[in-house]
């Protein structure tokens, strides 16, 4: 009963552990990162000291909500620190290949090579996230429930900064609303000329639209950084596999972090 009641903890939290997660995912990578990266010349983002220390309190406080909702304080184990150094200068090297030195926004320029990294990378995690979904299974009900239901909340953040950026671009909602206004008000006026038995002139446009408050446009921009962050609250089981998982997907997470920095969904046009 102990074991169920770890496994399907939907938060957990030790400070001791928390500390050592810190450690060994963050604190220690990071530095090595960038002295390894800038003795290769592989591809970074010039950060200031300034930009280093906003990583840190952003590493601190994403780790803080990866750490309590991933499970980590009852799953953090060798293995998943193993996995993670090969697998982040492995992820590395990879992003260094000269077809792979592209970005999500720009998919419909992709190279051949870019498609086959992808789609491995891709068919690699349906394998893991269908193995994760059976362990899900093997515990009692309803976690497994709550654990595929936690997938609406990323996609519900990616799908609220597309309709965010549709609005701003666009100026979707008053301009809905504006024309929603005058076809009413046209209409209206319409039927008034028809039931006066008058003739109905054209009227000719004002020239004036909704008003719009927004001054810059946006841009949607997701990294790879994100997506791993977001597989690593899943890989919450006291499994060797899961644990592997971890590695693997904390790797890629930090290979973003490290090189690039928290960089955000939602930025300036």
């Amino acid at each position: 009963m102990e074991v169920d009641e770890k496994a399907t903890a939907l938060y957990s939290f030790d400070p001791y552990l928390f500390g050592l997660f810190l450690l060994a995912f963050y604190i220690i990578p990071y530095p090595i990162y960038r002295i390894i990266a800038h003795r290769f010349k592989w591809e970074t983002n010039p950060k200031t000291m300034s930009r280093h220390w906003s990583d840190l309190f952003d590493g601190i406080s994403y780790g803080l909500l990866l750490f309590i909702f991933g499970n980590y304080s009852n799953t953090l184990s060798w293995t998943t620190v193993a996995t993670f150094y090969p697998s982040l200068f492995g992820y590395a090297l990879i992003a260094e290949l000269p077809f792979t030195r592209t970005s999500l926004p720009d998919i419909k320029n992709w190279p051949k090579g870019m498609w086959f990294v992808f789609l491995t990378a891709l068919a690699i995690i349906l394998v893991f996230a269908g193995y994760h979904i059976y362990l899900g299974f093997l515990l009692p009900m309803p976690f497994v429930i709550y654990y595929v239901s936690c997938l609406a909340i990323p996609a519900i953040i990616l799908a609220s900064s597309f309709l965010l950026s549709k609005e701003v671009n666009q100026n979707w909602c008053r301009t809905k609303i504006y024309s929603w206004k005058s076809r009413n008000k046209n209409k209206n006026a319409t039927q008034q000329a028809v039931g006066e038995e008058t003739t109905l002139l054209p009227v000719a446009a004002s020239g004036e639209g909704a008003h719009n408050p927004y001054s810059r446009q946006i841009a949607i921009h997701l990294h790879h950084w994100q997506i791993f962050y977001v597989l690593a609250f899943f890989t919450r089981f006291d499994d060797p596999v899961s644990q592997v998982g971890a590695g693997i997907v904390l790797a890629c997470y930090m290979e973003g972090i490290c090189a690039y920095g928290y960089d955000r969904l939602v930025n300036d046009g």
